[in-house]
């Protein structure tokens, strides 16, 4: 293949891989753009709620929905609900602290 796709390779995990499934017809799907996005931008042109994704997958390293993806990228769009030691293990924490679907940490200070 000779130069960069115009297309980003799109899949979801969980119950939005049902969802894409169903909504696409197959997995993955691959969505022509012309230039980059952001997360929420890709969430709304495919029906999906932003506080129904924790954080996505650009290729391979977990970003917030406001990171920018390009044409060429492969992503995945992860809900809540990923189990465990998973969550800090891959940087979940970190990367989407403005969305109501994040694991907050509470600071419990004795006074």
């Amino acid at each position: 293949m000779c130069g960069k796709s115009n297309k980003i390779e799109i899949r979801g995990f969980l119950q939005l891989d049902s969802y894409i499934r169903k909504k696409y017809g197959s997995m993955p799907v691959f969505l022509e753009v012309e230039g980059p996005l952001s997360g929420f931008e890709l969430a709304y042109r495919m029906g999906i709620d932003p506080q129904d994704v924790e954080v996505i997958f650009v290729n391979g390293f977990v970003q917030g929905l406001d990171y920018t993806i390009n044409p060429g990228d492969r992503m995945a769009f992860l809900p809540p609900g990923c189990p465990g030691p998973y969550r800090i293990a891959l940087g979940f924490y970190g990367k989407n602290q403005d969305n109501e679907a994040n694991f907050k940490i509470i600071n419990r200070k004795k006074k």
